[in-house]
């Protein structure tokens, strides 16, 4: 019943994220310094998946949305996935480097979402194609 509540806080929170904060437009590297300490004080091992969560979730609660901006929804899908992947690493169902690998993966799509969401048409930035004899298609 234990992990049922925990679970249940975890979604709370989530979903409270974005009306709860207070805005900090100059904490952008504080935030990041913050989280990258719960990673370093909550690593992935059986039993951290709570603690690590908590201390992430303290952060941004601290920092609040203007210090990530407009991808802070792309952040909070992270730190979810990053709660499912240390759930389980806490059950025995995933690896510690099945972990870091599926936390990498979820990272990576996040930062191509925001980068697709600056630059929604990259073609139409890009200088024309030149074929071998030089001239612009």
């Amino acid at each position: 019943m234990l992990n049922g509540k925990r679970h249940l806080f975890a979604v709370i929170v989530l979903c409270a994220l974005p009306a709860g904060c207070t805005d900090d437009d100059q904490g952008k590297g504080d935030l990041h310094t913050a989280v990258s300490r719960c990673f370093a004080r909550y690593p992935f091992r059986k039993g951290t998946a709570y603690d690590r969560f908590t201390c992430i979730t303290n952060a941004h609660l601290r920092y609040g949305p203007g210090a990530v901006g407009t991808n802070y929804d792309l952040i909070s899908q992270v730190d979810l996935a990053s709660l499912r992947i240390g759930l389980d690493v806490d059950a025995g169902t995933l690896s510690v480097p099945e972990a870091e690998k599926e936390l990498h993966w979820v990272t990576t799509k996040a930062q191509t979402q925001a980068i697709e969401r600056i630059n929604p048409n990259p073609a139409a930035t890009m200088p024309p194609h030149r074929s071998a004899t030089g001239s612009a298609r």
